[in-house]
């Protein structure tokens, strides 16, 4: 359970009231909005995608009634099913007729994220978090099909992956691709496992098919079969809406003369990623 309310239960900050809101997250996908400071015979939450409107035409503003209380002070309630379709993105959480009023985290508990074994078919995870200037939000991804990341163990010049295939299976003749951001170059490797477990071993030097001169990103994907599309391997089906500093694993360090590092990283939406860079020590 989190706790990012910096206004207090009275729900005020610096002498004026405040729209705070305590979240229980279930593990089917569903959030809980408990809101104090919200009044009104129009109150209601509004969940709004910040990127604009949805690639997949879906509307980019989801309200939900906010019910209950039984006199001043109290909760409002508002209830997000898991039925309630949310794009993949980012959706700050607001109140008011139009959706003018922003909203400060309480309590959040997200302990039945962790863990999580969704279905075989449409994955979808939301995270209710605080942004960087203490405002309410919901992180959401829709994948189908999903490939979760597990462990990742680290030897001298490789990384190691295993993990689970949601909505596909691992075929004979799977492949691991590293695939260059904003470049055409791709690297495979061989998976072992079958149906929906998978596991490969990356080697760094693999990666640096030519002088490493600046920071590469190569974002790793899952080809279950020959003939199958790509599926981004990520880790969504936990409690951390952002891994990159909280995930860290250990950075090898390929000696002179041709020095770099590479390190298993995450990036901003938790897609698993190798960071290749010029060794710290390099001329």
């Amino acid at each position: 359970m989190a706790r990012d309310d910096a206004t207090g239960r009275n729900g005020r900050r610096g002498g004026r009231a405040e729209r705070v809101a305590d979240c229980i997250a279930d593990s089917a996908g569903g959030i809980t909005f408990d809101v104090a400071g919200a009044a009104g015979p129009a109150a209601a939450l509004v969940l709004r995608r910040r990127d604009g409107a949805p690639a997949d035409g879906t509307d980019r503003e989801v309200r939900l009634p906010l019910t209950g209380g039984g006199g001043p002070g109290r909760a409002l309630r508002a209830v997000l099913p898991s039925t309630v379709h949310l794009a993949e993105g980012y959706w700050d959480v607001r109140t008011g007729a139009d959706g003018e009023h922003a909203v400060r985290p309480g309590v959040r508990d997200v302990r039945a994220l962790v863990d999580r074994v969704p279905g075989q078919d449409r994955v979808t995870a939301r995270i209710p978090y605080p942004t960087g200037d203490g405002r309410l939000a919901v992180r959401s991804w829709v994948r189908t099909p999903h490939a979760e990341a597990g462990a990742i163990r680290c030897d001298r010049g490789t990384m190691t992956v295993g993990g689970v295939l949601y909505g596909a299976e691992a075929r004979p003749g799977a492949v691991a691709e590293a695939r260059l951001s904003g470049g055409g170059r791709v690297h495979r490797v061989p998976v072992t496992g079958r149906g929906s477990s998978f596991a490969f071993t990356l080697p760094y030097a693999l990666l640096a098919d030519a002088p490493v001169e600046r920071r590469l990103g190569w974002d790793l994907w899952l080809r279950p079969a020959p003939d199958a599309d790509g599926i981004r391997i990520s880790r969504i089906l936990d409690d951390i809406w952002d891994k990159r500093n909280i995930l860290v694993y250990p950075r090898f360090v390929r000696p002179s003369p041709d020095a770099w590092s590479a390190t298993p990283c995450y990036t901003a939406d938790n897609g698993l990623r190798v960071r290749l860079e010029p060794a710290p020590d390099r001329p």
